[in-house]
């Protein structure tokens, strides 16, 4: 690795990077913005999200405004119930808002226990929390968050897109007002990826794929961090990695060890590899350090229906069927194409462990 922290290995040159196209902000590893980000994270509190939400938490770039969950990985409840134990737990101020309890127009299925425990935190704490939510709804709060402070807010959704349709709904100005929205979710196939959920639906898209599809209707800037980057092997923490922040990060890394043994347990079986992949995490890396990924402009739908529900197609700029009758009315948004793994993972350990030795 070079002075600035960023490995060269299957990535542009840095050059390179600084000129791709991008609709965010580039800044050297590390380095915080003059004004730390205002930050509305929306989860549907599982493992991994669990750890996104403490690396906003502690990150100096992110000012955490607000906590909005959902149902996804765990039921509404849960994910509120454990969004609420953590900011108890470790400190936080930001409030957390209850949002969606199921999609837009498709059943709500069975939460992936098998993934993220019968809590969603991985069956390893007892989850009783003593404060209660916000009165407001998340969607409500995101409208007017966003409403309030126009050009200011950046939303980070890794759960099912479900709030932030709603929010939309309720007021359709924020299309114009949002800073920024980066979403974890879907797969486009640069690496090969396709799907988790099914053989071609990402979870969030399988989940709520209507509220995904209209997400990339509109004309906010959005950045889609989907599995073509989250997967991306050198940005996995293995056993090693893991026990560095059980023994450097003070409480939240031993809270984070232990929760990240369930899901350890599931990539092994489903992928033969003892890590752990974690999705929304990268989605906060890309907010605060967009110069670990590559970036690649083009416009998306995602199938709502079928054997192909959840499925995310990209048509890239450039491509002859771009200005088409099925595209040409789309505006155009960003796909995360490929991730430096290693800075990833030193970025993520660096918040931790510097908000423990502060």
């Amino acid at each position: 690795m070079d002075e600035t922290g960023i490995s060269r290995r299957r990535f542009l040159s840095r050059a390179a990077l600084l000129s791709a196209a991008t609709v965010l902000p580039i800044r050297l590893l590390g380095e915080a913005s003059p004004r730390p980000l205002r930050v509305i994270l929306d989860l549907d509190i599982g493992i991994d999200d669990a750890f996104a939400l403490l690396f906003a938490h502690y990150s100096p770039a992110v000012d955490l405004v607000g906590i909005t969950t959902l149902f996804g990985n765990t039921t509404r409840d849960k994910s509120a119930r454990n969004g609420l134990y953590i900011k108890e737990r470790f400190g936080i101020g930001a409030e957390v808002y209850r949002g969606a309890a199921a999609a837009l127009h498709h059943p709500l299925g069975d939460p992936p226990t098998f993934v993220h425990g019968e809590d969603g935190l991985g069956d390893t704490e007892t989850i009783n929390p003593s404060i209660e939510a916000a009165d407001l709804s998340a969607p409500d709060f995101i409208a007017r968050t966003i409403m309030d402070n126009p050009g200011e807010v950046t939303v980070i959704a890794v759960g099912p897109m479900t709030n932030l349709a709603l929010a939309r709904l309720a007021e359709p100005a924020i299309v114009d007002n949002v800073r920024e929205i980066i979403v974890m979710g879907g797969a486009v196939g640069f690496d090969g990826e396709l799907g988790n959920a099914t053989t071609v639906g990402e979870a969030n898209a399988w989940n709520d794929a209507h509220a995904m599809d209209s997400l990339f209707r509109y004309s906010w800037p959005v950045t889609m961090v989907g599995l073509d980057v989250t997967y991306t092997p050198d940005a996995a923490m293995d056993p090693v990695y893991l026990q560095r922040l059980r023994d450097q990060a003070d409480d939240a890394g031993v809270f984070l060890e232990r929760i990240s043994r369930q899901y350890r347990k599931f990539y092994l079986a489903s992928r033969g590899v003892d890590v752990t992949f974690q999705h929304d995490s990268i989605a906060v890396a890309c907010a605060i350090a967009p110069e670990l990924f590559e970036v690649k402009r083009g416009k998306l739908r995602v199938l709502t229906d079928g054997v192909a529900r959840g499925q995310t197609i990209f048509c890239p700029e450039g491509h002859h069927e771009f200005e088409s009758p099925e595209w040409a009315d789309l505006p155009t948004h960003s796909v995360c194409s490929a991730l430096d793994g290693p800075g990833f993972l030193e970025l993520y350990e660096r918040a931790l462990t510097r908000a423990a030795n502060a």
